[in-house]
Order: C-alpha cells, then structure tokens, then sequence
C-alpha cells in the first residue's frame, strides 16, 4: 500500500455501512486518510420509469448517504481525517478511477436487490476486476474489524500473486497482533499431472510447501519477528478449503488469480466466488 488513502464505495445498504466500518478501521492504523465515495446513474435498471428523476433530489439524497458514513467513521475513529465526494455516473467507473490514487479500495459484497448470499454484486466484480489497487470485500452486514489477536488466512498456491497475498498476510497479521494461517488445496489438474506418480509422496509434496512459504516468510522476518505463520496442506477444492478456513478468521487474503486462467486475465475465479462465501471479510491483493 503505497499511497495514503482508503476508498469506500456507500450506496446505503447494510454491507456499504459495514464497508465504512471497516475502511475506517484501515485507514486509522494505517495512519491513512479516508475518502467515501457514492456515485448515482438515473437510468439503473433497479428504478421505474420516472424514479429520482429530480436532480435535487437525487443530490440530497446521495449527500444524505455521504454525511451519514462520514458519521459512521468517525464515529469508530473520531480523530480519523474523512472526505468525500458524490459522483454522478456509475459507481464502478468512480472506484476504478479513484483506486489509481488509493492504497486501497473497499467495497460491500452486493448492495441494494441482491437477493443471495453467495451472488456477487456488478459493482464489486467490475471493481475486482478492474482496480489497480488491492480490493477489500466486505461480505456480511454484522462485520465489524478484525478484532485484536485476530487470525488472518492467506491463500497460497505457489503463484507469484499468492505469495503477494502472503506478504500482505502477514503485514495484515502484525498490525492486529494476530498470526496467519498459509492455506494450500491440492487438487490433480488433470491425469497428466506429475504428483499423481507413483513414487510421488504425499509427505515430499507438504514439505516443499513448506519450504516455499518458510522462504517466503523468512524475508519479511526483520520487520515482522513475532507474526508466527503456520502451514496448512489439504486435499481439497481450493474454494472449499478456503471457505472453512475462514470460519472465525478475521480477514483472508488472496491474490487477484493464481496459477489457473489464462494469459490477461484480470482476476480468478477462485477469488470472484470466495468474495461472497467467505465467513469473514476478504481482501483481494495485486
């Protein structure tokens, strides 16, 4: 994170509050500034014909949603340094463009008429897709930030993005004085793939996992000596494994594709179907 500002997108749902909640907390420990964004489009396709047609109303009311999050974050941080800005347009294409000057862009899971828990909202996905900044996907009207001691799960595949993911795993660990959890799915990519041999084993395989994450880890030792990382090697679906691995972390951790999809593309699909799944929040790094 090298620019000095948190993004939070609010359009007034209960995830978009949530979304505050937390963007304040990350910009507060950070020692950053945060800037909450709502950008309105008359002609979504959730309004009838002639809803909000009046500009002044549409005005008020997304400055209505503006006081009100820049209430709610300082109301959890009084001494944090909030702006903000009403938009017109689409609130992807606002975020996009803001995340070029942001260390990060923070975002709820679905707003207004998503009807499934599991269902990722168009903002979040163009977001996530998009952004030139890591994304932090806010999944469930009651979360609140990691609490202190928190555990934090990092997604770790042996891509070079994983081990980005890691990285801002462990930062992310040392900040709220917790530890992290490195999560590794096998699962056979085909018939071909050289780990179904026979004088494969199974014990070779975690141990070199191991040794990936260990000197991964031991760069980042001078800065980080106390954050303890433990390693975690399952025979699962990688979306599975990191789903149960979440239930009572405080953040999981993933970089923006991993070693599958093709040349290009922007973000897995691990990472787009784990945003709406995961028990706790999820940041999605670059």
């Amino acid at each position: 994170m090298n620019q000095q500002r948190v993004v939070v997108g609010v359009d007034g749902s209960p995830l978009s509050r949530a979304a505050v909640v937390q963007a304040a907390h990350v910009a507060s420990t950070r020692g950053m500034t945060l800037h909450v964004l709502h950008a309105f489009a008359p002609d979504l396709p959730m309004l009838g014909f002639g809803e909000l047609t009046d500009r002044a109303q549409v005005t008020e009311h997304g400055q209505h949603l503006l006081r009100d999050a820049v209430a709610t974050a300082h109301g959890a941080h009084p001494d944090l340094t909030v702006t903000s800005a009403l938009h017109d347009g689409y609130a992807s294409r606002s975020l996009i463009s803001s995340s070029h000057t942001a260390a990060l862009v923070v975002v709820g899971v679905a707003g207004f008429g998503v009807l499934s828990r599991t269902s990722l909202g168009a903002v979040a996905m163009q977001v996530l897709t998009h952004a030139h900044c890591p994304v932090l996907v806010v999944g469930h009207t009651a979360s609140a930030a990691p609490a202190p001691g928190s555990r934090v799960v990092a997604g770790v595949d042996g891509s070079p993005a994983s081990f980005a993911a890691l990285r801002s795993a462990v930062r992310e660990a040392t900040v709220l004085g917790g530890s992290v959890d490195a999560v590794h799915a096998w699962q056979a990519a085909g018939a071909a793939d050289p780990t179904l041999a026979s004088a494969s084993s199974w014990e070779d395989y975690v141990a070199g996992v191991e040794r990936l994450v260990d000197a991964e880890v031991a760069g980042l030792r001078p800065e980080h000596p106390d954050t303890k990382v433990e390693v975690h090697v399952v025979r699962a679906d990688p979306l599975h494994a990191l789903v149960e691995a979440s239930e009572g972390a405080g953040l999981v951790v993933v970089g923006s594709r991993g070693t599958g999809g093709f040349e290009g593309l922007h973000v897995g699909s691990t990472a787009l179907r784990l945003v709406g799944r995961s028990a706790c929040s999820v940041l999605v790094t670059r």
